[in-house]
């Protein structure tokens, strides 16, 4: 079990309503200020035996407070996590096969949604508040493995691994987009994307 606190200085983030697409300088867009870190991690591992691993548990806080955002109030930092879990297993099966699994869990991060909208000459402009108040959805997947040791000597060894990524097809989000409703335009729809989902593999690897 361990516990941290870390202070930082010169911290940096976008003004509100940062205009980072144009040709002047992006130093203009800028606001510096101070932030701080805390939190527990606990760790149980088991590494002797056939089958061997880790569970991993972070609770944790991430803060910014820089003049000219959020009223000049502490607020979350963009990679604030509160819970981080991850659950792995190794089980050896023979002396030329292993199996593995790892599971990981972690808390949506901090994201600045809009509150509201408004039109000016006919354009729609979305209306933010606080910075950073909102969560993506919560992230999770099951990762599993199998080994095949082809060969082991003192100067080398190599090995197939066949793996799947997301076995249970988990479509986390990567970011949500905003947009006026298709029937009513006077509604606003929140479109969630995601990049992968189930994904197999097999890789050869060589170490010497």
């Amino acid at each position: 079990m361990e516990t941290y606190y870390k202070n930082m200085q010169n911290q940096i983030d976008y003004r509100n309503g940062a205009n980072i697409f144009t040709n002047h300088p992006i130093e203009s867009e800028l606001l510096f200020g101070r932030g701080r870190a805390y939190g527990v991690e606990l760790l149980l591992r088991k590494k002797v035996g056939r089958l061997t691993g880790w569970v991993s548990y972070t609770l944790s806080k991430t803060e910014l407070k820089i003049d000219g955002i959020n009223d000049n109030r502490w607020y979350n930092a963009r990679q604030d996590r509160t819970h981080d879990i991850a659950v792995v297993g190794v089980y050896e099966i023979d002396k030329k096969w292993s199996f593995s699994a790892d599971w990981v869990f972690y808390t949506g991060d901090a994201v600045t949604f809009p509150n509201g909208k408004y039109q000016v000459n006919g354009d729609v402009y979305f209306y933010y508040t606080n910075r950073n108040a909102y969560r993506m959805p919560n992230y999770h997947r099951l990762d599993f493995s199998f080994t095949h040791q082809l060969k082991k000597t003192k100067r080398f060894s190599s090995e197939l691994v066949f793996g799947v990524y997301n076995a249970y097809g988990r479509k986390n989000a990567y970011q949500i987009d905003f947009r006026e409703g298709k029937n009513d335009p006077n509604i606003t729809e929140a479109v969630e994307s995601s990049l992968f989902s189930f994904v197999p593999s097999i890789s050869y690897n060589f170490k010497f």
